[in-house]
């Protein structure tokens, strides 16, 4: 019995032996695939979504495996901390925590600072190109002027990709106007109108709408609970649906400041403002880009401006007058009101077209205002295959400096006439203080290839009969009194002035090509500049430069695995290497 017992204790031992010897291996196996598990299981689980349970598994068997080679080799490592050189990196893993621990902390302060919005003007600054996230001090003076706290809801459905990216946007945008709101609270929040269809018809979105498919904005103050609106672009044809130009007019409005009217002229077959068919020459966009101003813009017949004019009501007197290519003529008695309207100190915005009736342009010629009679034909900078679709670009020259165009690149005219003015500099009367009566600028040339085709059978430059070029498209007139006429002074004892857009061309600010190059801008700014609005002038969509890095698939799976393995691999291999030739 002894012996038997004697030979087990002797089995038992050298099993044990026979484990200690082979522990070392076993320990770093097991570390070694305790790791690569690990690894390898985090992969799966952010690369491969499809078995994200697998990756989770064998992410569990990692860390197991990871665990276990730390108990068996517990003694050594107990040794290893306790010795002067695991003193040594103990203190190493000590610094390598505070650093992180600081980093994680000053990352919290600044971002708690950030989000509040009282952080100093030196702690935030906007790095990128074109400071597409720094407010105007026309958007900081808006939120000033607020009297209470602002909700804004923003009605955006989420059914796409592009939908999203809009949203975030948007918020991205509110949370700067949110963040210099120190006096009151401005809040925004998203809702999809088909998910809480209650909270949009208590909010009247569908009025605002008319029938649009297109997100909004609804600002709403929490006590007074005045409401204001703006009708964003479409998703699906650029992502930033509202610029800080939209908020802006939008605050005006729910801070009760006052809105200008715009008016139409209708009766005499005028371009429709109702219809806005991107396919269409309505003028239902342009409306729409107005009242993003925050105009108030309506249509209006003769007898209804000349009862306007008769009641001297100045609070509805229009800041400026629009005829959009009336084909009818216009009766002398209209014509008279109109100039009436202009000495008092109104403003028109009178857009022709090549075959418009001469009455449109009798209206503006006491002011020295002709215009041609044939269409514009540029044969060096136009839209192919149409020499008459006149293109107008900055680098040709053909777009002078003036508050309305200032910054533009190009613009289309599909079709214009010739605009320009009967007065020599000499024949214009001045005050006595040195201010003329009537002031006129181009802002808008043809190129020197240019003529004016007067014949409908061919076009053929006729140096005896038409017009060489450069010839104006646009003229913005300023004046304080007509050829012949002495200036008026107002109650305040300044000279009455009124401003005159005249376009030889109206198809530009047309549903159809409003949104090509400048031509929005071009028809915004006019307006802004007609009623002495010439912050918002300024305040035009930021350009956002294009700074996409553009990859083959090639490049782009050796710039994806080089970041996420190349790189990390080598680092645990050097650290292995240094840790085994320590040891």
């Amino acid at each position: 019995m002894k012996n038997n017992r004697g030979e087990i204790k002797n089995e038992t031992r050298k099993i044990i032996d026979l484990i200690k010897d082979y522990s070392y291996s076993i320990q770093y196996i097991s570390l070694a695939f305790g790791v690569l598990a690990t690894i390898f299981g985090i992969l799966i689980i952010v690369f491969i979504r499809g078995i994200q349970f697998s990756g989770f598994l064998v992410l569990s068997i990692g860390i197991f495996a990871f665990i276990l080679s730390l108990v068996i080799n517990l003694s050594s490592i107990k040794k290893a901390i306790f010795s002067s050189r695991g003193a040594y990196g103990a203190n190493t893993i000590f610094i390598l925590i505070a650093t992180i621990f600081i980093l994680i902390a000053a990352n919290s302060v600044i971002y708690i600072l950030n989000d509040r919005g009282s952080s100093p003007s030196w702690f935030r600054s906007d790095l990128t190109a074109s400071k597409e996230y720094e407010l105007s001090n026309q958007a900081i003076n808006a939120i000033g002027n607020l009297k209470e706290d602002l909700e804004v809801f923003i009605f955006l459905r989420s059914d796409s990709s592009q939908d999203k990216l809009s949203i975030n946007r948007t918020e991205d945008l509110l949370s700067e106007f949110s963040k210099n709101s120190n006096k009151f609270n401005l809040t925004y929040k998203h809702v999809d109108p088909d998910l809480d269809p209650n909270l949009a018809s208590s909010l009247n979105v569908d009025r605002y709408l008319a029938g649009r498919d297109l997100p909004v904005l609804i600002l709403k103050l929490k006590e007074s609970q005045r409401i204001s609106y703006v009708v964003g672009k479409d998703p699906s044809e650029a992502i930033d649906v509202f610029s800080e130009k939209d908020l802006i007019s939008a605050l005006l409005v729910v801070n009760q400041i006052k809105q200008k009217v715009v008016l139409f002229l209708s009766g005499h077959e005028e371009r429709d403002i109702t219809s806005v068919d991107k396919a269409s020459e309505s003028f239902g966009q342009a409306k729409i880009s107005l009242e993003r101003d925050n105009y108030i813009v309506n249509s209006v017949t003769s007898d209804e401006l000349s009862r306007i004019l008769l009641s001297g009501d100045r609070e509805s007197f229009p800041a400026a007058l629009i005829i959009a290519d009336a084909t009818d003529e216009i009766l002398t008695s209209e014509q008279n009101l109109i100039q009436e309207y202009i000495r008092f100190g109104g403003n028109l915005m009178l857009l022709l077209e090549p075959d418009s009736p001469p009455s449109l342009s009798n209206l503006v010629s006491p002011w020295g205002v002709v215009a041609g009679n044939g269409t514009l034909v540029d044969t060096a900078s136009y839209v192919a295959p149409n020499i008459q679709f006149l293109q107008i670009k900055d680098s040709n020259l053909q777009i002078p400096d003036h508050p309305i165009t200032h910054n533009f690149d190009v613009m289309y005219f599909p079709g214009s006439k010739f605009i320009g003015l009967s007065l020599r500099p000499d024949e214009i009367k001045i005050t006595q203080n040195g201010r003329p009566h009537i002031k006129a600028e181009p802002i808008a040339y043809t190129t020197l290839n240019s003529w004016e085709e007067t014949s409908n059978e061919s076009i053929n430059f006729d140096g005896e009969s038409e017009l060489a070029g450069p010839l104006p498209i646009i003229l913005a007139v300023e004046s304080i009194a007509a050829i012949n006429e002495s200036p008026v002074l107002n109650e305040r004892g300044d000279y009455v002035t009124s401003k005159l857009i005249i376009s030889g061309d109206t198809d530009f600010a047309s549903n159809k090509f409003l949104f090509s190059a400048k031509n929005e801008d071009l028809f915004a700014n006019s307006i802004n500049w007609l009623t002495s609005d010439v912050e918002l002038i300024s305040i035009r969509p930021k350009i956002k430069v294009f700074r996409e890095l553009v990859l083959t698939q090639d490049e782009r799976n050796f710039v994806r695995w080089s970041g996420w393995i190349f790189l990390p691999v080598i680092s645990i291999f050097l650290a292995l290497w240094s840790w085994w030739r320590r040891r």
